[in-house]
């Protein structure tokens, strides 16, 4: 895929540490840069900024930056380092009440990676506490987080409580207080997913460690590893990717890399039934970032790499997430639907055809810009295919009734369907 100078600059700046032929390409390019302004709101947006400031006195060409950039790139690193000494303050007490009670905490991504991958909390955007423990512990520890003070965040419109009791958990509703969110997950993936990744396996061969003071436990390289292609997984084919799952896979094949016995991971891999999808990011990640994948490796996954899904990394790179298809429950709800009888399957489609008003406004109504007008219940749809005119915008407007949102939901569906049957013909 053709990359713009821009892009090539900012997959350079991901790497903790570059070498000095890595540098004088970030030197190279620097020169290169249209738009500055643009460039630096890329790279802060996509959890890059801290990065490439750690890297300014390494640069003989960083004097070319404009002054103003260079102070967003600064005010970027010490609002991560900011936003993350509170969180880890918060993780400390968390954690140390869990220890007390007898709790198996596993710290997952952002709260365990900034310390232990990047080695520098400013480095690591993360905005809420991840953490794994065993499903039996589930209940016990939002238990104790109500006794610390955390309430559940109130849940969005559901599409009905029958649904609702009957969905896959991965992680409970947030727990909150003053700022901070803790997730507390049993699992790492919908049982939807074609791969099947034994939690206990993941549990069982965590490592312990100390984050902040306190004694907890990680997964260990290779899970970790695995972890986080199947967490990029999610949001990758979701439409919302926060970048920072690429750059940590960067740096945890370009610091560790050489540590896998990547005959050993790949079986492991196959162990999880995650053989594809893990691969095929690993493979995207060496492509763009150049990690140093052995040859073997490479010639053996490439094909695993699209180019639909090249196209999607660039649209992600430049944070083009608009033509990106929203995630579909599809293979959710038809794993939901296997187990039923068929008068609750009957009423679980009926559920699911005709969900109640509120879920269909904040499940669609962004997807067409729409300004709800709620005396009348109807909606106003801004259609954003504009035609250009002497460089104007001409903004359609179409009134209709908030109804009108259930023939999209249904043909969201319906493409649903088709792309499982494609994809297992």
């Amino acid at each position: 895929m053709l990359l713009s100078p821009e892009d090539l600059l900012t997959l350079l700046c991901i790497k903790i540490h570059s070498t000095p032929e890595e540098l004088e390409q970030m030197d190279g390019l620097i020169l290169q840069v249209g738009d500055w302004e643009r460039f630096v709101k890329n790279v802060i947006d996509r959890g890059i900024g801290p990065l490439f400031f750690k890297k300014l006195p390494l640069l003989a060409n960083s004097e070319q930056i404009p002054e103003p950039i260079k102070t967003k790139l600064q005010q970027a690193y010490y609002r991560t380092f900011s936003r993350s000494s509170y969180l880890y303050d918060s993780f400390r007490k968390v954690a140390q009440v869990f220890t007390e009670h007898g709790i198996k905490v596993i710290a997952l991504k952002g709260v365990y990676l900034s310390e232990w991958l990047y080695q520098d909390i400013g480095l690591r955007q993360f905005s809420d506490l991840d953490l794994l423990v065993k499903e039996e512990d589930g209940e016990r520890c939002l238990e104790v987080l109500d006794g610390m003070g955390y309430k559940p965040v109130i849940c969005k419109e559901k599409l009905s409580d029958f649904i609702y009791n009957l969905s896959d958990i991965v992680h409970y509703a947030p727990m909150v207080m003053n700022d901070v969110s803790v997730e507390i997950h049993i699992k790492l993936h919908y049982k939807s997913k074609d791969y099947q990744i034994n939690i206990n396996h993941f549990i069982e061969h965590a490592l312990p460690v100390t984050l902040n003071t306190v004694p907890v436990y990680a997964l260990n390289i290779q899970d970790l590893l695995i972890h986080l292609c199947v967490h990029l997984d999610k949001h990758f084919r979701g439409g919302h990717v926060q970048f920072t799952c690429f750059n940590d896979i960067t740096n945890l094949l370009e610091l560790y890399g050489a540590e896998i016995d990547w005959n050993d991971f790949i079986t492991t891999c196959r162990l999880h039934k995650c053989e594809h999808a893990v691969m095929e990011y690993i493979v995207m990640v060496n492509e763009y970032m150049h990690v140093g994948l052995s040859e073997a490796i490479v010639e053996k996954y490439k094909t695993l790499l699209t180019e639909d899904d090249e196209f999607l990394f660039i649209q992600y790179l430049n944070g083009n997430t608009q033509q990106i298809k929203p995630f579909s429950a599809v293979p959710a709800h038809l794993e939901n639907l296997k187990n039923l009888n068929v008068k609750d399957r009957s009423r679980y489609l009926l559920d699911l055809l005709f969900p109640p008003k509120g879920f269909m406004i904040s499940k669609y109504g962004h997807q067409f810009t729409i300004r709800n007008t709620i005396r009348n219940s109807q909606f106003i749809i801004h259609n954003s295919n504009t035609k250009i005119h002497n460089s104007q915008f001409i903004i359609h407007k179409i009134r209709v009734p908030w109804w009108f949102l259930y023939p999209y939901r249904w043909g969201v569906g319906v493409k649903g369907v088709m792309k499982i049957i494609r994809r297992n013909p």
